[in-house]
């Protein structure tokens, strides 16, 4: 089980961190829509640029998944929060097949990924 939750833990905190650089670093670097005014791009790029941030976080979490355990649970306390974001959106348009995975992805997750976590620093703190 342990082999399992390493994997898991790593995993997924590998996947978000590539999901948030791939997006983040696209609108940081690409820029909103054509067409946009100067101070609605500048807020998107701002905002890419905090998801970039997070990815760091995830990719953190990923090296040292034993350690990060605050810092994982923030992390996985604001995708959640993303994800009732997204969930609330549904009720101004219909929902696609892409924001479906994508609302799956930040609800289901955190809450085994967390316990999950939270085993594995307890045991390398009881092996230490």
């Amino acid at each position: 089980m342990t082999r399992l939750s390493r994997a898991l833990v790593i995993g997924f905190c590998v996947l978000y961190g590539l999901i948030a650089f791939a997006t983040g670093g696209s609108v940081m670097f690409g820029g909103a829509e054509a067409g946009t005014d100067p101070m609605t791009d500048n807020t998107f790029r701002f905002l890419a640029a905090i998801w970039v941030g997070v990815g760091v976080g995830f990719f953190t979490c990923a090296w040292r998944y034993r350690t990060e355990t605050t810092l994982f649970r923030v992390l996985m306390v604001a995708l959640f929060i993303g994800g009732i974001g997204r969930s609330i959106g549904l009720l101004y348009y219909p929902a696609t097949t892409e924001l479906i995975v994508l609302i799956a992805l930040e609800l289901v997750p955190p809450l085994f990924l967390v316990p999950m976590q939270a085993r594995l620093a307890q045991e390398a703190r009881a092996s230490a």
